[in-house]
């Protein structure tokens, strides 16, 4: 059985406002005067899940604070994402907030965007392009998840002596797909346990090619344990693979990030065993704020979150799975706050 894409990006696009969470997933709203605050939100493409429900939140942000702002996407092309930031000045927006394409275009977007405040968000550039108050990047901290997976994976194979592992892993040269793959190899590692990779390739957080590896590695006559994803539309998709192997998805242990609205279904219907909230909502809250603040020419340093450095603004993670009270607890299609029983019915 084929995995069919849910429409939840295009629904999310269409709401106008993206309600906080409740308790344990949610956060302030945005503090900061806003002056005479013009954003440019620059990103890539429509199309994942996370990345679309964090445009939307940033963009409401922007509303709810009264912001004037324009969203621009570059269609994978960073070479036109480059060109965007470029105008952003000459158009008279105050900063820009920017989900590169390429993290290694981090120097170039800076320059283009010729002395105005540059907030990097869900995708880091070095931290040598980083700089205080100017370059500011404005996410969560990727090991954290990928920590908070392997060891989810240690715990439920306690058992266990020996661990099979399939890893997919988003784009290349996105952060989080590092950041998340090397913390959890790095936990699994130093376990004690002997740990056997017998599949890793990147999925580009494609439900699709979730599947699609799946079946692959299905047809070796190898098996695994586990199933450890840089997001949940990689894990839904290596869940749809199983099942259209006639594998039954409660036999291995399945783990993403993101905790989307199919993750967490997933998770009460016991297919997916564990997920991470990444909350679109704080980070775009955050993201708005040091725009806002870099645009009247403040300081971030005492501005909640922000790290030692100046340069970092952390939004934790969440850990969610059929035990957690948490799972009834997600935004879903709506934008709002919406127990997932209601969902799935």
């Amino acid at each position: 059985m084929k995995y069919i894409r849910k429409s939840i990006c295009s629904l999310l696009l269409c709401v106008s406002m993206l309600a906080v969470l409740l308790t344990g997933c949610s956060g302030g709203k945005g503090t900061a005067a806003t002056g005479n605050a013009r954003i440019l939100i620059a990103t890539c493409a429509k199309g994942d899940a996370f990345r679309d429900m964090l445009i939307a939140a940033l963009e409401s942000a922007c509303d709810e604070q009264g912001i004037g702002h324009d969203t621009v996407y570059a269609e994978q092309s960073a070479e036109q994402q480059v060109a965007q930031v470029k105008e952003a000045k000459s158009q008279g927006y105050t900063a820009v907030i920017c989900r590169l394409i390429d993290v290694d275009t981090a120097l170039q977007v800076e320059r283009a965007a010729d002395g105005l405040p540059v907030i990097f968000v869900n995708n880091c550039p070095d931290e040598g392009y980083l700089k205080a108050d100017e370059y500011i990047y404005v996410a969560s901290n990727e090991s954290v998840a990928g920590s908070y997976q392997a060891q989810y994976v240690l715990d439920k194979l306690s058992g266990k002596s020996e661990i099979n592992v399939m890893i997919l892993q988003g784009e290349k040269t996105h952060s989080a797909t590092k950041g998340r793959t090397e913390a959890a190899k790095r936990v699994l590692n130093e376990s004690g346990k002997k740990i056997n990779y017998l599949f890793q390739d990147y999925a580009d957080w494609s439900p699709e090619l979730g599947q699609e590896y799946f079946e692959i590695f299905n047809s070796t006559g190898r098996t695994v344990d586990c199933v450890i994803s840089n997001n949940d539309s990689m894990a839904v998709g290596a869940i749809a693979g199983m099942e259209a192997c006639g594998i039954d998805p409660a036999t291995i242990v399945v783990c993403g990030v993101d905790a989307t609205a199919d993750a967490c279904r997933l998770v009460k219907e016991g297919k997916m065993d564990f997920t991470v909230c990444q909350n679109a909502v704080n980070q775009a809250n955050a993201a708005v704020d040091v725009a806002v603040l870099l645009s009247s020419g403040k300081s971030i340093k005492d501005y909640a979150g922000t790290s030692d450095t100046g340069y970092q603004g952390w939004v934790g993670f969440e850990k969610v799975d059929a035990a957690e009270e948490l799972l009834n607890k997600v935004y879903t299609v709506s934008g709002l706050s919406e127990n997932v029983d209601k969902y799935i019915k």
